[in-house]
C-alpha cells in the first residue's frame, strides 16, 4: 500500500471516528487485518488519539478536581510542577496551609489579600529589602508576619530548586539488550 492510500485511509478512519460511522471503521479494520502496514498504522493512530484524549481528559479534570480540594480542604496542599519565580501568593498559601504560631487578626488578613498577588518575589530575599519592597506595595504588617513570610519563601526557592535538580538527575534507565 502506498503513503498516499495509507493518508486517504488514515483521513477516512478519522472521519468515521469523529462521525461515528461504524461501519466504516469496521472496514477499516477489516481491510488492515490483511495489511500490516496499514495495521501499523491503524494502531499508531489509535495510540496517539487514547493519548491526546487522555491528555484532553487530564485539562479539563485538574482545575475542576483541585477547586474541589481547595473548597472543603482549604489547608490542604495542591502540588505541583512549579515553573517561573515564587511569587507573593505562593508565599502566602504556603503560610495559609502552615501558619505560625501568635500572628495577629490584621497579618492573616493581609495574608488573605496577598494569596491573589501574583508578582514574582525579589531576588534578594534578605528581611529588610523584602519587608521594604513588600509594604511599599502591599501594606504594613507586624514584623513577625514578614519573617514568618521571607522562610516560607526561602522554603518555597528551595523546594523548587530541588525539584528543579530532580527532574536533571540520572536514573538507571532499562538494561540493554545483549547481542542475540
Amino acid at each position: 500500500m502506498t503513503d498516499r492510500e495509507l493518508d486517504r485511509l488514515a483521513d477516512e478512519y478519522l472521519t468515521a471516528l469523529d462521525a461515528g460511522d461504524d461501519p466504516t471503521i469496521e472496514r477499516i479494520w477489516e481491510a488492515a487485518a490483511s495489511d500490516p502496514q496499514l495495521e501499523a498504522m491503524l494502531e499508531d493512530l489509535h495510540s496517539e488519539i487514547v493519548a491526546d484524549d487522555k491528555l484532553q481528559a487530564e485539562r479539563i479534570a485538574k482545575p475542576i478536581l483541585a477547586d474541589a480540594v481547595r473548597a472543603h480542604l482549604p489547608s490542604a496542599e495542591i502540588v505541583e510542577p512549579s515553573t517561573g519565580p515564587v511569587t507573593v501568593g505562593d508565599v502566602a498559601r504556603e503560610l495559609l496551609r502552615h501558619p505560625p504560631a501568635g500572628l495577629p487578626a490584621d497579618a492573616h488578613a493581609l495574608n488573605e489579600t496577598l494569596q491573589r498577588a501574583a508578582d514574582a518575589l525579589p531576588v534578594d530575599l534578605g528581611l529588610s529589602k523584602l519587608v521594604a519592597w513588600a509594604e511599599s506595595r502591599f501594606g504594613t504588617a507586624p514584623s513577625a508576619y514578614w519573617k514568618a513570610f521571607q522562610q516560607a519563601a526561602l522554603k518555597l526557592e528551595r523546594r523548587r530548586a530541588s525539584a528543579e535538580e530532580y527532574q536533571l538527575a540520572a536514573r538507571r534507565g532499562p538494561k540493554p539488550e545483549g547481542p542475540k
